[in-house]
């Protein structure tokens, strides 16, 4: 990154932004891996229930519903 011939200002601004950028890309990172842990699961998840709050517990942390999507992965839960 290049700071020569900004202002503080313009500067805050530039790290907040890539700062939300990086917990996007986190978020995105953990929901692929969440499909990834379900797909592989699958059985157990809907087979023992101990495992299934567990599961739902992770999904609940990313504000995901694995019920409420009518399409792809999610559905097939």
């Amino acid at each position: 990154m290049q700071w020569q011939g900004m202002g503080a200002g313009a500067i805050t601004k530039r790290k907040l932004a890539d700062a939300k950028y990086k917990k996007h890309r986190m978020l995105d990172m953990f929901k692929t891996n969440l499909e990834e842990f379900g797909s592989k699961h699958k059985q157990e998840i809907c087979k023992n229930s101990q495992f299934r709050i567990q599961f739902q517990d992770m999904c609940a942390t990313i504000s995901v519903c694995p019920l409420a999507s009518s399409k792809g992965f999610w559905s097939e839960i």
